[in-house]
């Protein structure tokens, strides 16, 4: 299964790792954005070609997306034509 990961998944990681960076030391960020990047491929290729619920989420649910927690942080995603296609990564706790 291809994984990707879509301009505002992306913009996410970019924030996160900047984020982590700033209060930790340099090089934490992109650390942490490996471990995260790596457990989404894991899930993407164990997903296969089952069919996962909509998130909890009303506006994910509404486009359609699924999702999965990795720590605090929320995975939105949708699975289409063998593509494992990353949405949105937010923090759990901003989500109503």
């Amino acid at each position: 299964m291809t994984f990707i990961l879509l301009p505002e998944a992306q913009r996410s990681l970019t924030e996160i790792s900047d984020f982590i960076d700033a209060v930790n030391t340099s090089g934490a960020g992109e650390r942490w954005v490996e471990r995260l990047i790596d457990s989404i491929e894991s899930f993407a290729r164990s997903a296969g070609h089952a069919t996962y619920a909509l998130c909890t989420n009303e506006a994910f649910a509404s486009k359609g997306l699924s999702c999965f927690n990795f720590n605090d942080w929320i995975i939105a995603f949708k699975i289409s034509d063998d593509v494992f296609e990353v949405h949105f990564i937010v923090r759990g706790s901003i989500l109503p």
